[in-house]
Order: structure tokens, then sequence, then C-alpha cells
């Protein structure tokens, strides 16, 4: 009977300091409805980084603090940002209170990548002597 008593109040105590699992979730789908897998899917203020499943849909469940230790999400405003390669970014605005938040199915439209997407770097190299040999600068 102690246990459960302990247990209540404790429960009862991090439900009173907002210590209730606030979740945000959601489903990327492309223009023809089609879900989109492996989609990035991160925020604003930081969350973890998730990729959506093979159905589309992701799950937001925590944050990490300074030290990079895994803390729950705070109530608050979140810019929702999901990028893929192949498409245009989408935003959408959430306010998180408390508990499960669905954010409305979020659409990506197809983009043509620019070459610059693809391509690398260009990495400027300096000749070493008289045998042609030369290796990238590295730190410019």
């Amino acid at each position: 009977m102690r246990a459960i008593s302990l247990f209540l109040g404790c429960s009862m105590l991090l439900t009173a300091c907002g210590g209730s699992n606030l979740v945000i979730n959601g489903r990327v789908l492309d223009d023809h409805g089609v879900a989109v897998a492996k989609a990035e899917v991160v925020t604003e203020p930081d969350t973890d980084m998730v990729m959506t499943n093979q159905r589309g849909y992701f799950s937001l469940r925590q944050r990490l603090n300074e030290l990079g230790e895994a803390m729950p999400l705070e109530p608050g405003t979140y810019i929702v940002r999901v990028r893929k390669f192949g498409f245009q970014d989408v935003n959408a605005k959430v306010e998180a209170k408390k508990g499960e938040v669905k954010v409305p199915d979020l659409i990506m439209k197809p983009k043509t990548p620019d070459i610059g997407d693809a391509t690398p770097d260009a990495t400027e190299e300096r000749n070493l002597g008289a045998d042609d040999t030369s290796t990238p600068i590295i730190g410019i």
C-alpha cells in the first residue's frame, strides 16, 4: 500500500511540474497522396531528428540538452521542417501544450534538383614536385 501511495504522489508531482509526456506526431505525403519514406524531420527549437517510416509517419518525443542528455519535450511553439532530396522543403508551425500533438499532413512537392545540390565542393590541389603527384589542400 505504501508503494502505491509513493507512486501516486510522484505521478501527481510530475504532472503538476509539467512532467507529462509531450509527443509531436505527423505524416508526410507527396502531392499525389503517396507516403514519403525516409524524409528528415527536424524542429525549431531543436528536438531529436527523426526519419519518416515507410508509411510516411514520424514521432518526435525528446530533445537533447547542452550535455547531450535526452530530455522530454517542453510545451511551446515548434516549427516542424521536413526535407528530402528531390522534394521542396516543407514547414509547419505547431502549438504543443501537452499530451499528443497531431501535425496536419505535410505535403511535399517534387523539385528538380539543381546540379549544385548533388555536386561536392571543388577541392583545391597543389603540385608536390617533379613526380607529377598532387594532394588536396585540407582545411581551406
